[in-house]
């Protein structure tokens, strides 16, 4: 124990030293150099901290949106994609569903054409929903208060759709349902509402659960599809795992991922893009502190030769150098990390980087805070320090060398 603590008391003092060293004990040159250093990693350290955060963020801002709005699990009956015409799934099994804690809507998915007063024709997908459809985060988008949710001819269009379709809150449009025989009913729209998203923006539209059902000549306890809200951290195929006992064998259970697979590609193409920025930033931060390091051994070779000729051994020449690198290394981390933590900081509370909502699916860039980001960035300079400590050991030869050199 006593050998322990004196080993460790010996690469204390050593790393004290080494301190000293670096920071320059008045010569100018080596300080001046030793900064560019800390610059190089602090630019590193805050590119990869504001990568890593801003790309984990915006997937799940744009995860969590969906969620929040089509849910994250739905639930229908087996291989009802190819059928000629909607299978119906009974309440009875889903109402347990919401006793264990979990928000459960139902909803009947009917493609339609619109038509408007210019005549347009726009093919859509009639959701039918009920009231409590509207105490989600649906209640946030619309535009203007839904004052009435029963009845057969009401409708909920999107701002692009009503765009489309020359059409205004109060006025009616005719929906055709292409079904045998063809079945026309005129709505008229009571609110809009804007998701940005064009998924949603562009192909749907909302209708009262009644008149699903009604097209349909379901019972009232019959829908299409269970949608169950969850929050984005929620871990999908467990959940669904655990739900798929509770539910007859003849139901399905799809995530959010298989309904909307464009979107989720987009996340996948954009997180390849990310680490492909990363490894580049990696690799400039490494061979930039590298160079800057290598120059500062070079200004310091007459104390290693001096070391060497005291008897220093390689050893403890070695921890001299880790001890100069995880000090650059780190006080660079460091920096980098507090100003990305100050950037990040002021764009959660004040969101001055703003988004265009229809390209980008957000109105603002988002931030959420990853503790492990700032750890794995501190873990990953420890590493470099190491890396440059065995690159540039200063070895006896090539001391000696250099001061010939000279």
């Amino acid at each position: 124990m006593e050998k322990t603590l004196s080993a460790l008391r010996e690469i204390l003092d050593i790393w004290r030293l080494a301190w000293k060293l670096l920071l320059g004990q008045g010569l100018r040159r080596q300080r001046l150099v030793f900064l560019i250093q800390l610059g190089g990693i602090a630019l590193g350290a805050f590119t990869a901290l504001l990568v890593l955060t801003l790309s984990s963020s915006f997937e799940r801002a744009i995860r969590e949106k969906l969620y929040h709005y089509m849910g994250g699990l739905w639930i229908r009956y087996y291989g009802e994609e190819q059928e000629s015409h909607p299978l119906p799934i009974e309440y009875e099994y889903i109402h347990p569903l919401r006793q264990g804690g979990l928000r459960v809507e139902g909803s009947i998915h009917l493609p339609v054409l619109l038509e408007g007063k210019e005549r347009r024709y726009e093919g859509v997908t009639l959701v039918a929903v009920e009231q409590s459809w509207w105490r989600t985060e649906w209640r946030n988008l619309l535009k203007n208060k839904l004052k009435d949710w029963e009845g057969d001819s009401l409708i909920v269009l999107s701002r692009l759709l009503a765009k489309k379709l020359g059409l205004e809150v109060g006025e009616q449009v005719i929906a055709v349902w292409l079904a045998e025989p063809p079945r026309m009913r005129r709505l008229r729209v009571v609110a809009l509402y804007e998701a940005h998203i064009d998924e949603i923006d562009r192909n749907i539209a909302f209708v009262p659960m009644s008149l699903g059902q009604t097209l349909l000549n379901w019972t009232s306890s019959q829908v299409q599809v269970a949608h169950v809200f969850v929050s984005s951290d929620v871990r999908l195929d467990s959940l669904a795992e655990a739900l798929s006992w509770k539910l007859p064998y003849s139901y399905e259970i799809l995530t959010l991922e298989a309904i909307f697979p464009d979107i989720f590609d987009w996340l996948e193409l954009i997180e390849q893009n990310v680490q492909v920025i990363l490894g580049i930033v990696l690799i400039l931060s490494f061979f930039s502190a590298a160079s800057a390091f290598l120059v500062l051994q070079f200004v310091q070779r007459l104390r290693y030769e001096l070391c060497w000729a005291l008897g220093a051994k390689p050893f403890q020449l070695w921890m001299l150098t880790v001890g100069q690198a995880l000090l650059a290394v780190g006080m660079g981390t460091l920096l980098g990390e507090a100003l990305a933590a100050i950037l990040l900081f002021s764009q959660y509370y004040w969101e001055w980087f703003q988004l265009d909502a229809e390209n980008y699916l957000l109105s603002a860039v988002p931030v959420y805070w990853y503790k492990s980001y700032f750890i794995e960035v501190l873990g990953v300079g420890g590493i470099m320090a190491v890396l440059l400590s065995v690159i540039t050991f200063p070895r006896r030869r090539y001391v000696r060398l250099l001061s010939h050199a000279e």
